[in-house]
C-alpha cells in the first residue's frame, strides 16, 4: 500500500487540509484499516475499486466512487476490495462549508453518495479521475471541481466558527458549551445552530471530538504514560468515563489501542 501527501494550491489552502491519495495492488492482498472520527468533513474520489466497510452493527456496504462524509462520533472498519486507488480530501474543521451550500448538520454520522448531490456533474469528475494518469493532472480536476463550488459563507459567521474552534483548540476540547459562548459573546442557542450549521455537529459534540483528537495527539506525543495519568491530563477526573468516550469513538479501550498501536503517529497514521 502506498500513500502519497499533496498540498493544496492557491487559496484552496486556506480551507483544504490536503489531498491524501491511497493506491494498493492485486498483490497487496485485501487490507483492513480501522476508520475513526475526525472533527473535518472528508471527501473521496475512489479511481479504482471503492472499498467495503463494515459498521460496528455488523452491516456491510459497498463504498460508492464519490463520497462526503459529515462529522462522526463513532468507528468503522474498512477493507480494500482488489486493486485501489482514492484520493482523501481533508477538510480544515471550518472549510467545508465554504463548498457545500446546504447544513453539514444534514450529513451528521452519514456518508453519503456525491452522485446524489450533485448528479451528472459527479459522473464526469470520476471519469476524468479515473483517465488520468499522474496524480498532478487528478489534484488538478479535484481543484477544479472545488473552484467550481466555492461560496464562502458570511464574513461575521467564518470569524466566529474559526474563533470558536480555535478556542476548543486551544484549551485541548476541554471546555463546554457555555463558556466558549461566553467567550465569543453569543448565546449558547444561537452558537449551537451555527456550530451545527457550518462544522456539522452540536458545540458540545464538536468539543468531544477535538477533544478525542487531543488525546490522539497525547497517544502519539508520549508513549509511556500510565491509564491515570493520561485520563487526568486529558481533563478526565474519572477513568471509567475516559475509557468510555474512548471506547465509544475508536473502539478499543486506551489500553488495548496502545497496545496495537504502539508507534503510533498522528501526522503519519491518521491521514
Amino acid at each position: 500500500m502506498q500513500f502519497q501527501i499533496v498540498q493544496p494550491t492557491g487559496f484552496l489552502k486556506n480551507y483544504i487540509k490536503h489531498y491524501c491519495f491511497m493506491e494498493s495492488g492485486i498483490h497487496d492482498g485485501n487490507i483492513m484499516e480501522r476508520v475513526i472520527p475526525t472533527e473535518n468533513v472528508q471527501l473521496m474520489f475512489h479511481y479504482k475499486t471503492p472499498f467495503v466497510v463494515f459498521h460496528p452493527n455488523d452491516v456491510k456496504i459497498k463504498q460508492p466512487r464519490s463520497i462526503l462524509s459529515g462529522l462522526n462520533d463513532s468507528f468503522s472498519d474498512v477493507s480494500t476490495n482488489g486493486e485501489t486507488g482514492v484520493v482523501f480530501i481533508g477538510f480544515f474543521p471550518t472549510g467545508a462549508c465554504h463548498f457545500f451550500n446546504f447544513p453539514l448538520s444534514e450529513i451528521e454520522n452519514q456518508s453519503v453518495d456525491l452522485s446524489d448531490i450533485f448528479s451528472g456533474e459527479i459522473k464526469q469528475i470520476e471519469e476524468m479521475l479515473y483517465f488520468k494518469e499522474t496524480i498532478k493532472e487528478k489534484v488538478s480536476v479535484i481543484e477544479n471541481f472545488l473552484l467550481k463550488r466555492f461560496s464562502p459563507i458570511p464574513s461575521y459567521d467564518s470569524l466566529l466558527i474559526q474563533k470558536g474552534v480555535d478556542i476548543i483548540k486551544s484549551c485541548k476540547g476541554q471546555t463546554n458549551a457555555i463558556s466558549l459562548s461566553d467567550s465569543l459573546a453569543i448565546t449558547t442557542k444561537t452558537l449551537e445552530r451555527k456550530f451545527s450549521q457550518y462544522l456539522g455537529k452540536t458545540t458540545k459534540q464538536v468539543i468531544k471530538l477535538i477533544r478525542f483528537q487531543e488525546v490522539l495527539q497525547d497517544f502519539s506525543n508520549n508513549k509511556n504514560v500510565s491509564l491515570t495519568e493520561r485520563a487526568y491530563r486529558n481533563g478526565y477526573f474519572d477513568q471509567s468515563h475516559f475509557i468510555r468516550d474512548f471506547k465509544a469513538y475508536s473502539g478499543y479501550t486506551p489500553k488495548e489501542f496502545a497496545s496495537k498501536y504502539p508507534d503510533f503517529n498522528i501526522n503519519a497514521d491518521y491521514c
